[in-house]
């Protein structure tokens, strides 16, 4: 399954089936995410299948011996395999988020302060970052349910803050961000209210026309005027180092795609833009946007930054391409949605589209199939 080459990290050259299912004791185990930094460690995010149960989980490979000191200082919550040097560990344990689980044994005392209102039942995981976050939905008594982060690559206090001003920021226009109900210092939590309405991606589904988008677009214009003002820098410098260190990935993981993403990042190279930043998104994917009625809401704010309005609209274009290829949206929905894109556009929208595409390459690159390399080029070869 992934045969990675990397003398400080010699576990991943032969990292088979077989050897995932003796390092977890499980029936199968899928890798849902690889996070690698050459000759320092990889982190895979994997889902373990044992008879009818299925778990999350995470393998942590260290140069050095670090795996070993952290299997032995937690025995009861993580294992040690000395062929691959490997430490695993099954969620909700993790050894950099110890909070997880103590937001979990103690959820139904933690959620009326973090939220204002009861818990009605038990959360459900949405999206786990071995180290880094986890997100639930939590149920409430006689509410909507509340979206609860965990974060450690970022500040709760800080998130709240710029929610706050991000919210008075865009009263009376046509588009807002789900709210920030409070925060948990203790646990680094922070908790958002429900969008209302139905994400973008639903909409484009079910929809015969494409008024949704244009009404995403036109929310979105709303979002680039308002008078926001972020610590966050996305700007076109940032946007090339995240290119090149998105080829940088892929040649490591894939090398037979590795030409393509480099050709990419060498474009990019010679004509970095010069101009203006504005208030964006910066994570913009198709989910990100719900609609309701006349209002457009923004979710999964972390990443505004200040940047380039076409670095949000060429995201846009590149997941419309991406939900077509996965099987979610129709060859003509998509084709018309980018047109339309594309025709909102301002004058860095090509060169945008270009870190986009090699950012898409390295999603793939990070889930090593056995179709891996022909999704990386199928993506690179519809936005390059």
């Amino acid at each position: 399954m992934l045969g990675i080459k990397d003398a400080h990290l010699p576990g991943l050259a032969d990292l088979t089936q077989a050897r995932l299912r003796v390092i977890t004791g499980a029936d199968a185990v899928d890798i849902l995410r690889l996070r690698y930094r050459v000759g320092k460690r990889a982190i895979l995010h994997i889902e373990t299948h044992t008879g009818v149960t299925r778990n999350e989980g995470s393998l942590w490979f260290f140069s050095g011996d670090k795996a070993g000191r952290v299997a032995r200082r937690n025995k009861k919550s993580a294992r040690f395999d000395p062929q691959t040097q490997a430490l695993f560990e099954t969620f909700p344990d993790d050894h950099r988020m110890p909070q997880i689980r103590t937001f979990l044994d103690g959820f139904a005392g933690i959620i009326p302060d973090l939220t204002g209102h009861e818990a009605n039942g038990r959360p459900q995981l949405l999206r786990y970052r071995p180290g880094l976050s986890c997100t639930f939905r939590c149920p409430l008594r006689d509410h909507p349910p509340a979206f609860v982060k965990l974060v450690n690559d970022d500040d709760p206090t800080r998130l709240s803050a710029s929610n706050r001003v991000m919210q008075l920021a865009l009263a009376g226009f046509g588009i807002s961000v789900a709210s920030a109900l409070g925060v948990d210092l203790r646990i680094g939590a922070i908790a958002y209210e429900a969008a209302r309405g139905n994400p973008l991606d639903t909409a484009l589904a079910q929809a015969s026309d494409l008024s949704a988008l244009t009404q995403a677009i036109s929310g979105l214009r709303s979002f680039w005027d308002a008078r926001i003002l972020s610590e966050r820098q996305m700007g076109p410098d940032q946007l090339f180092m995240r290119a090149r260190e998105s080829a940088e990935f892929i040649t490591a993981t894939a090398p037979a795609c590795a030409g393509a993403a480099t050709d990419i990042v060498a474009k990019l190279e010679k004509g970095v833009p010069i101009c203006a930043l504005r208030p964006i998104h910066g994570d913009m994917k198709l989910e990100h946007l719900f609609l309701d009625g006349p209002r457009v809401t923004l979710i999964d704010t972390e990443s505004v930054s200040m940047g380039l309005p076409d670095y949000d609209l060429a995201q846009l274009y590149g997941r419309l391409w991406q939900a077509e290829f996965e099987g979610h949206l129709s060859r003509q929905v998509a084709g018309e949605g980018s047109a339309m894109v594309r025709a909102a556009a301002g004058p860095h929208f090509d060169w945008c589209l270009g870190v986009v595409a090699v950012r898409l390459a390295k999603y793939y690159a990070q889930r090593p199939t056995p179709g891996m390399a022909r999704s990386i080029m199928a993506i690179l070869e519809r936005l390059r």
